[in-house]
């Protein structure tokens, strides 16, 4: 090929290519920004809000401080995997304080076959009377991760709802007008080491097993999990697996009081106490707030490290999800009414 000529059409090539290239990298840079700008709206626990409502102080019984009380004393406990002893300082305490609330208490002794041998494990529930036929399950894990390298009190992953289910205890006292509750705190939620279907959830999937061998399954017809409810920046987004009747029952009691910027529209999938309840059949949905606090990065230096401590949760959150599950109860026993 003529050197000249080879130049020339190399030259005319590269003009067009460099129109379209520029016309590429316009479009790119505006498809980018999009893209950070929904990355910061999802991690930002104020995004997407339901209502734009001002939060009340307090929307029900339930009282945010008292739970943020119960949460120190817990946290003081220290680490709180199954078979230690802080975990059984705990156990005492929730007993302590259902007997308290005139809630009766049964427990679920039980071994489980983890990674590093067997643990003898505890579930304890709370019994919350009802005058109607079946039972609405609140579930919790009072538990927090083993790890030998680091102080993890688990102030929010653990504490904060273990907490915020002895003042549901209270509120909701000894019996009701709808259907029982079993405020069940579950034991051994926690993977020992890497999270699989059979090393996690020991004490939900003990408690179903036990349910389903007694035949009394059939009594329970919804489940609530709350876990990691704490954080300051709450942002709970829906369960994408929970029956939408639970979701517009949940969120609409949120956006009527007032809480629903901390109920947010997005929609993920957990793997939680509630996942053993779904998988028998049982109504189940999950509340939790996977982002701990407002970026990524804070939740990779917060979630399983030394830093979830009770500084970093907050009363106003507990406060929030009290009052919409308060409210959100007799929604639930009224759909469940229907034929």
């Amino acid at each position: 090929m003529d050197k000249k000529v080879g130049q020339k059409r190399h030259k005319r090539y590269s003009q067009r290519t460099v129109q379209r290239v520029a016309a590429i990298v316009s479009i790119t840079v505006v498809l980018l920004a999009a893209v950070l700008a929904a990355a910061a709206i999802i991690w930002s626990n104020r995004a997407a809000p339901l209502a734009d409502a001002k939060a009340p102080e307090r929307a029900s019984p339930f009282d945010g401080k008292r739970a943020y009380a119960d949460a120190r004393k817990i946290v003081g406990f220290g680490p709180r995997p199954p078979g230690s002893e802080a975990l059984a300082q705990t156990r005492a305490f929730i007993r302590d304080e259902l007997a308290k609330a005139g809630v009766r208490v049964r427990e679920q002794a039980f071994e489980a076959d983890t990674p590093i041998g067997k643990k003898a494990m505890v579930n304890i529930v709370g019994v919350v009377e009802g005058a109607k036929e079946g039972v609405i399950v609140l579930g919790n894990h009072y538990d927090t991760k083993h790890f030998s390298d680091i102080m993890f009190v688990g102030a929010n992953d653990g504490g904060s709802t273990t907490a915020w289910m002895l003042e549901m205890a209270r509120v909701l006292g000894a019996k009701r007008e709808g259907r029982t509750v079993w405020l069940c705190f579950f034991d051994g939620e926690e993977a020992f080491g890497e999270w699989s279907r059979t090393n996690s959830l020991y004490g939900s999937r003990a408690f179903v097993d036990e349910l389903r061998s007694k035949g009394e399954l059939p009594q329970v017809k919804a489940m609530i999990n709350v876990d990691m409810i704490g954080d300051c920046d709450l942002g709970i987004r829906q369960d994408r697996d929970a029956p939408d009747w639970m979701t517009q029952l949940v969120w609409g009691a949120a956006r009527r009081i007032g809480h629903g910027r901390a109920f947010l529209a997005f929609a993920h999938a957990i793997e939680d106490d509630h996942v053993p309840f779904r998988r028998a059949g049982i109504p189940a949905m999950n509340i939790i707030d996977f982002n701990y606090g407002a970026t990524a990065k804070e939740h990779a230096e917060t979630w399983h490290t030394e830093r979830d401590t009770i500084e970093r949760i907050c009363p106003e959150s507990l406060q929030a999800v009290g009052d919409v599950i308060y409210h959100a109860l007799p929604e639930i026993d009224r759909f469940l009414d229907r034929p």
